[in-house]
């Protein structure tokens, strides 16, 4: 990977949760302790359906004060907002398009780059610092940033970024996802999976100290009453060809261990994945109907078992 990447994020979507109840109305909706959420602290999360199955995966970034930015997957982002608004007429809080910009910025040299333009740059993981332009997040993983600006200054800021840098592609992106350990939600997994199959608890976009939300009981009850047998690993594969979402994984036996959430080429023959998959079976799995052997690669966390 080039030492300075940066990509336009448009598989991206951003609207604006904003008003008095703001915070109060996704405490209720949604996975993760919103109460966390700062303009100096952002949140990762997602919303649950009646299963406990996430409908849809977002970051949150409070910018500016008692504005919250949602970024939601481009192809959720309807469903999302139309879901949202179902329960917020209830409530003293709106949603708004939000005239908002999305860039990512990662490698080595992106921390230097980002200090040097912006005059700050966090370094600790969710931590955010913004002005009246631009917001800066760091995100989970190496050398990973989350960029939103305001459209009049957008151009401005892409040209200073992209001095030094190279344009990354979205697979980059969703390469440096599956480093992290970080499974965003998307149109083909919706409604598949739990929170906790996803990682997300390692992600602290769970809480199970907060009050109820859509889908908490079914969530909480796997957590506190049963064993977690499945969870999202991490391997590579020598193909040139990235499998499809949902891709099952099979065992020497031929039976279904798992499925793919997220894939992307790590060189022009091996791709690197995130799957769902039965914790006591992945030394020996294969993908999809050709059976090709997988290889284990280490999570940047450990995803603890309870007895």
């Amino acid at each position: 990977m080039s030492a300075l990447q940066i990509i336009r994020l448009d598989n991206e979507h951003i609207f604006t949760i904003h008003g008095v109840d703001a915070h109060k109305f996704l405490q209720g909706q949604t996975t993760t302790d919103i109460q966390t959420l700062t303009p100096q602290h952002a949140c990762l999360g997602g919303y649950a359906n009646l299963k406990g199955r996430l409908v849809f995966s977002f970051n949150a970034v409070e910018w500016p004060a008692q504005h919250i930015q949602l970024l939601v997957d481009r192809e959720l982002s309807t469903t999302a907002q139309n879901t949202l608004k179902k329960y917020m007429v209830f409530s003293k809080a709106q949603l708004t398009e939000a005239p908002l910009v999305a860039f990512g910025v990662m490698g080595t040299a992106a921390y230097e780059h980002l200090h040097a333009i912006c005059g700050d740059c966090p370094t600790d993981t969710r931590h955010t610092y913004s002005t009246a332009e631009w917001s800066i997040t760091r995100l989970h993983g190496e050398h990973r940033w989350l960029i939103l600006v305001t459209a009049d200054a957008a151009e401005s800021l892409w040209s200073q970024l992209n001095v030094a840098a190279t344009v990354a592609t979205l697979n980059d992106w969703r390469l440096a996802q599956i480093r992290a350990g970080e499974t965003p939600v998307l149109a083909q997994t919706s409604e598949l999976y739990q929170p906790q199959e996803l990682n997300y608890l390692n992600l602290d976009a769970i809480s199970y100290n907060k009050g109820c939300y859509t889908g908490q009981e079914i969530i909480a009850r796997l957590y506190f009453r049963g064993k977690l047998k499945q969870w999202a690993h991490r391997f590579s594969v020598q193909t040139a060809h990235l499998p499809a979402l949902n891709t099952p994984l099979y065992d020497r036996e031929g039976q279904s261990q798992g499925h793919v959430v997220l894939a992307a080429q790590a060189s022009p023959d091996t791709v690197e994945l995130l799957a769902i998959a039965r914790h006591d079976k992945v030394s020996h799995l294969f993908l999809g109907e050709e059976k090709k052997s997988l290889d284990v690669l280490d999570l940047p966390y450990v995803v603890a078992m309870k007895d």
